[in-house]
């Protein structure tokens, strides 16, 4: 959960921080974390191919060795592939009514992170590789000694500290830019000369192999797409919300600054379960994966309750930390109930994806993924939102009937899939 955190924290800091420096760059951060998330998690997504594979067969080298290093040239093909578009392509958002302002600094700031994506998913890829041996502590580490690098850049880049010049949108995309690259020289260095791990990496067996490809690939795919159709539905609602205004844009991202913080806690059970059940898979105990199934989907809803009862009770104290803005912490509040509210759904839904990536089921999931949130959840957001006129609230209502349509599903599949056995 706190490797998984590591990933979001980043945007939480810059937004934290932003903040504090004017209403359009916030907007901005919002805007380009939405679009530059849609790429991350796919990527993300992408490496989950590793992990399952890795964790069925952990007791042939050969076999470690060639899915990691193919792993690797799976994720590196994909994130340069998709740097280069979102670099090239991101001045379509001028035709989609965003303020000038906002799109100015969005640029700038969207063509740094975008960079950090190479450096972020080498260190992804030894990350997955690891945590299928069963080593989760080593990333968590480095995501916290990272994260504290990043936090530290931004104040110093962001507002001209030590005698650094003032960067302010700029001094927050810089020090993304740089801990990532520290996060991959770090896990890269520990690997080389961890015994755990050097005889896999040393074994040097970097050919490439095309049925360890396509099973990856097999895998990974279909998680990103995953990703790709739930972020992107976010990242859709985030440009109808910027049609709105800047006021109701900044809101939103504050709204779901927050509530990205509790759903990569459920994405790391979503992670731990995929292992576990990984494990058993390769076993062929069902009787284990039912177990650890059902344990994963309790343990996320104990925790998503207790977010949802602090989003709730502290909805008008939490926003006053992004900005001091009256307009955009009344609004923001107010979408924490909301918030709150889509919890359980969101943490069950997370889960449900990385229990069902255990036990090598991922094209039904995928499936409901997309009709979840692309047939239903982004039509019924503008339906409310601009349509019938509900504005920001309309847009979240519409997520949330998504988001509850997918965690349904996902736990009806995987009971289907283990009780048949």
């Amino acid at each position: 959960m706190i490797s998984q955190l590591g990933h979001i924290t980043v945007g939480v800091a810059d937004s934290l921080m932003i903040g504090n420096v004017s209403i359009p760059q916030l907007a901005a951060v919002s805007l380009s974390t939405s679009i530059f998330g849609f790429i991350l998690l796919f990527c993300i997504g992408l490496s989950y191919g590793i992990t399952p594979l890795i964790s069925s067969k952990k007791s042939d080298k050969n076999y470690i060795s060639m899915t990691f290093y193919n792993g690797m040239y799976l994720n590196m093909f994909f994130t340069i592939l998709l740097v280069v578009i979102t670099i090239y392509s991101k001045y379509f958002l001028q035709y989609l009514g965003q303020d000038e302002e906002v799109l100015f600094h969005t640029y700038r700031y969207l063509d740094i992170i975008a960079i950090s994506l190479v450096p972020l998913m080498l260190f992804q890829t030894f990350k997955q590789f690891i945590e299928g041996l069963g080593f989760t502590k080593p990333a968590m580490y480095i995501s916290i000694f990272s994260n504290g690098i990043n936090i530290i850049l931004n104040g110093i880049l962001i507002f001209g500290l030590f005698g650094f010049p003032r960067l302010e949108i700029l001094g927050a995309a810089y020090a993304t830019l740089i801990s990532r690259v520290l996060m991959f020289i770090i896990i890269f260095i520990y690997c080389l000369n961890s015994k755990r791990f050097q005889e896999y990496i040393l074994q040097l067996n970097i050919s490439f192999n095309n049925t360890s490809f396509r099973a990856i690939f097999g895998i990974g795919f279909t998680s990103g797409l995953q990703y790709i159709f739930e972020v992107g539905a976010f990242t859709v609602a985030t440009v109808i919300i910027g049609s709105i205004g800047a006021i109701q844009l900044a809101s939103h991202q504050i709204a779901l600054n927050l509530a990205s913080i509790s759903y990569m806690i459920a994405s790391g059970i979503g992670s731990a379960s995929m292992i576990s059940l990984g494990y058993y898979y390769g076993e062929g105990d069902n009787e284990e994966i039912r177990k650890s199934g059902y344990s994963n989907f309790i343990l996320v809803l104990v925790l998503m309750c207790i977010s949802a009862f602090i989003f709730i009770t502290l909805r008008n104290l939490l926003p006053t930390f992004y900005v001091d803005d009256i307009e955009v912490i009344t609004l923001a509040s107010s979408l924490l109930i909301i918030a709150g509210l889509f919890q359980l759904s969101d943490g069950v839904q997370a889960v449900g994806l990385g229990v069902l990536r255990g036990i090598r089921d991922t094209k039904i999931p995928t499936l409901v993924t997309f009709i979840s949130y692309w047939v239903i959840a982004i039509p019924l957001s503008y339906y409310l939102g601009i349509i019938s006129d509900y504005g920001l609230f309309g847009v979240w209502i519409g997520l949330s009937v998504g988001l509850t349509i997918a965690a349904v599903f996902h736990v009806l599949r995987f009971n289907y899939l283990t009780s048949a056995k």
